[in-house]
């Protein structure tokens, strides 16, 4: 069950099954990375690789199924980009920054509930791990679910209960920062109310299964290992007794990179035997000397000698700087079961009492997934036995960074609200970004567009309504997403994060032109073109009869051929939804063409695409 050498990308994970193509994803983060977020588009289509930088196979990607993926993050935790890039315009429809309902918590789920389509024939995937959508090589865990909808003579078993599922899917847009548009809210309460009936295949070695949502008001059950880990003196044990004989299985293993004593207390009770703690040396450092020196827990402590930290390390037991470990599981024996409790949540109150968590709990045989088999598969990790006393402070410099991390997320808390006008008589434009936000005391405050980083102008200290000003900007600076910059006074550390505001106003066209953009040579045209016709399901085809699986590669090594192109085109004529398929290009081509000076392949292309629209309308 736990195989610490195995590492699948999560392009893989949600690639559709053969013969699928997908039809809503819904997927959650904490922290969010937007370069990242952009490989998921591609995960749906087929041959279209996994790399994010290329434009041509994003952009084919985003403009075929955009519409029918939705991520949600926390405010205040979507990552700054190295360098703008023209391509993170395209995920403006997709990402949802999110405020958890709790005052003082954080949306920390990690999930991703997926529908794929074969004619009628639905479906499901759901995922759920510790890992963000973000780069770092941190070390996760994943649990997978394949589903489908019962047949309708299919005898009744003991399903599992998607109450849970589906409440959690229908409560996201609510969270979210600013609303949805009423097809996405439709698309995704369609699907949480389709999820409610689907049947899961268990993963191999387990015999029940749960699922576990904390922060929503969600009832978890008293046995339940949440409840002994969130609510202990709530808690009934597994073998029914809630007093001093209550048992939960006297060998337990807990791993999770953020500890506390509350937590770490509640597995060793009366009954316990032994308790074995995987964590982070610095948060165990920051467990109590009575912890540490209780006999029955055994501590190890994730070896970092080696790997880099990142830019922004995060510093509380709520936030995740995924520096290596990231994992976050318990397990324990109880008679020859082994009961799992496994997803986003770390060890500490905040997860299991405040905080927006989800995971799934789960039961199998002993002698399969049991402690004796999990202990040996972490021995290939870099734990070494830890060896300090607790009791260490925070240092000034971590207490900083979680000051400026909770300062980023209550100033995301607020709506941005943004014009772009064009100016009079000329081709740029001007931006006006509207808020009530003011920085708190004892920090500085800076705005501006993601796509002007540098260019960032001081936010007001007093709680009135802010507007700033951005002129002169070409057309591919107009984005909705805000750069905002805090400085702690005191210590002069900035930080910063991306806050996704309102375009209220926007430029007409402005993504199909961004798009147009990127599509500045016939070669990237024919590129683009031939994946948009291609069916998500099926690889694309080059002139020479091979997959375009690499259209990068392809590109740098000469391109297509032009028989490949009018191929795929005669296909497209032919399938039953091409009026559509071609009116969702037709934008773009004609942003093409009033920007580029034709030449004869350009023109070539325009003669076949114009015969082929021609074809499709009729007479």
């Amino acid at each position: 069950m736990l195989n610490a050498n195995e590492r699948e990308s999560l392009s893989e994970q949600l690639r559709p099954p053969h013969g699928y193509r997908l039809k809503q994803a819904v997927g959650t983060t904490f922290t969010l990375d937007m370069v990242s977020a952009l490989a998921i588009p591609l995960s749906f289509i087929k041959g279209s690789g996994e790399d994010p930088e290329n434009s041509v196979a994003v952009i084919n990607a985003v403009r075929k199924v955009s519409d029918r993926i939705d991520i949600f993050s926390q405010a205040g935790l979507m990552r700054v980009p190295h360098q703008a890039n023209d391509l993170l315009t395209v995920l403006e429809p997709m990402l949802h920054q999110v405020l958890p309902p709790k005052r003082g918590a954080l949306f920390h789920p990690k999930i991703w509930l997926v529908e794929y389509e074969s004619g009628e024939h639905l479906v499901y995937r759901f995922l759920c791990s510790s890992r963000n959508l973000t780069p770092d090589a941190s070390w996760d865990l994943l649990v997978r679910l394949d589903g489908r909808m019962p047949d309708p003579e299919e005898a009744p078993t003991d399903p599992i209960d998607n109450g849970p599922l589906a409440r959690f899917v229908t409560a996201l847009p609510g969270m979210a920062i600013h609303d949805l548009n009423p097809d996405r809210q439709t698309r995704i309460s369609s699907l949480a109310q389709r999820v409610v009936a689907a049947k899961w295949e268990l993963p191999p070695d387990i015999r029940t299964l749960a699922f576990r949502v904390f922060g929503t008001g969600e009832v978890v059950p008293a046995d339940s290992l949440a409840t002994l880990l969130g609510r202990s003196e709530h808690a009934v044990g597994l073998n029914g007794h809630s007093d001093n004989r209550r048992s939960f299985g006297p060998t337990k293993l807990l791993l999770s990179p953020f500890v506390d004593d509350a937590t770490v207390t509640a597995l060793s009770d009366k009954l316990t035997q032994r308790v074995d703690v995987f964590g982070r040396g610095e948060e165990l450092d920051k467990l109590s000397p009575k912890t540490l020196n209780d006999p029955k827990i055994t501590f190890h402590a994730f070896n970092e000698i080696g790997i880099e930290d990142e830019e922004e390390p995060d510093t509380s037991d709520e936030i995740d700087d995924l520096r290596g470990l990231h994992a976050k599981a318990v397990f324990t024996d109880f008679d020859r079961t082994t009961h799992v409790l496994l997803g986003s949540a770390n060890a500490t109150q905040a997860a299991f009492h405040r905080n927006v968590e989800f995971c799934v709990e789960m039961t199998g045989p002993k002698t399969m997934i049991g402690i004796d088999q999990i202990r040996a598969s972490l021995e290939s990790l870099r734990f070494l036995p830890y060896d300090g006393h607790g009791g260490v402070e925070v240092t000034e410099e971590s207490a900083v960074e979680f000051r400026l991390q909770n300062a980023l997320i209550q100033a995301a808390s607020h709506k941005f609200l943004l014009d772009a006008s064009r100016t009079l008589g000329r081709d740029d434009y001007e931006i006006c970004i509207e808020h009530f936000y003011s920085p708190s005391s004892g920090f500085k405050a800076k705005l501006g567009l993601l796509t002007l980083p540098h260019q960032l102008t001081a936010i007001g200290s007093t709680a009135t309504t802010q507007r700033h000003f951005f002129s002169n900007l070409p057309l591919e600076s107009v984005t909705p997403f805000v750069l905002i910059q805090l400085t702690d006074v005191e210590s002069g550390i900035s930080r910063s994060t991306v806050v996704q505001g309102l375009l209220r106003t926007d430029a007409e066209g402005r993504i199909d032109k961004i798009i147009a953009n990127q599509l500045n040579s016939p070669e990237k045209l024919r590129a683009f073109l031939l994946l948009f016709l291609t069916p998500e399901d099926s690889s694309p085809q080059s002139s020479l009869g091979g997959p375009l699986g690499r259209v990068g590669v392809s590109l740098a090594e000469g391109g297509m051929g032009f028989s490949g192109l009018f191929e795929a085109i005669a296909a497209a004529t032919a399938d039953p939804g091409a009026a559509k398929l071609f009116a969702d290009v037709e934008p773009v081509l004609k942003q093409l063409y009033a920007m580029t000076d034709e030449d004869s392949d350009l023109a070539e292309i325009r003669i076949l695409w114009e015969a082929a629209v021609a074809a499709v309308k009729g007479p």
